[in-house]
């Protein structure tokens, strides 16, 4: 299994059917965000690590918090009182389109300064939205999604004959004390 998910510690509850596919620790192919950062490099050895008469599961997307009260963006944390952002590098790309401030330091900040560039491209969209944080998740996962067909596509021989589910969505994220979701977007199968 592999996955393409925020690095937030709150996606492990969501992602917890790998505890039905016996898989303990997936292969990490995102950072921030969900965006597939590990790359095709990162996609090739997760493709290596397929066994030979195996399958493989990729699960990827975006996530966004929504607390008790039905506030978008944020959600209470295990051990702490008050809400916090969820998916905080989306709400950070959010406010430098809104503010139209200096993008990210691609030299100290890599992943948020790429995410920046991506959501920049669909800028119009978000910001014409009346959610605009929805939106930009929204488009989030189309750009994870984007790339991951492409980084399939760029693999090549390593993925030859190798069966592979992609299973893309939306993760909700609740306050710690209700369930967590996953919203379905696409789900594949592929020989």
């Amino acid at each position: 299994m592999g996955t393409s998910v925020c690095s937030d510690e709150i996606i492990r509850s969501t992602t917890n059917f790998r505890d039905y596919a016996s898989v303990e620790n997936p292969f990490q192919l995102g950072g921030l965000a969900g965006f597939p950062f590990s790359g095709l490099t990162g996609l090739k050895a997760f493709a290596a690590h397929i066994p030979d008469s195996g399958s493989a599961i990729i699960l990827y997307g975006p996530h966004i918090g929504i607390s008790k009260n039905g506030e978008i963006g944020v959600m209470q944390r295990h051990g702490q009182i008050l809400e916090t952002t969820c998916c905080g590098a989306l709400q950070a790309s959010l406010s430098a389109l809104q503010k139209k401030s200096e993008p990210a330091d691609p030299e100290l900040d890599y992943q948020l300064w790429r995410i920046e560039e991506e959501l920049g491209k669909k800028s119009n969209d978000i910001l014409a939205h009346e959610q605009p944080l929805v939106q930009t998740t929204e488009v989030m996962f189309d750009v994870i999604h984007s790339q991951i067909e492409t980084l399939i596509h760029a693999a090549g021989e390593p993925l030859k004959g190798k069966k592979i589910a992609l299973i893309g969505g939306i993760i909700i994220n609740t306050d710690f004390d209700l369930p967590d979701w996953f919203e379905l977007r696409r789900f594949e199968v592929r020989e």
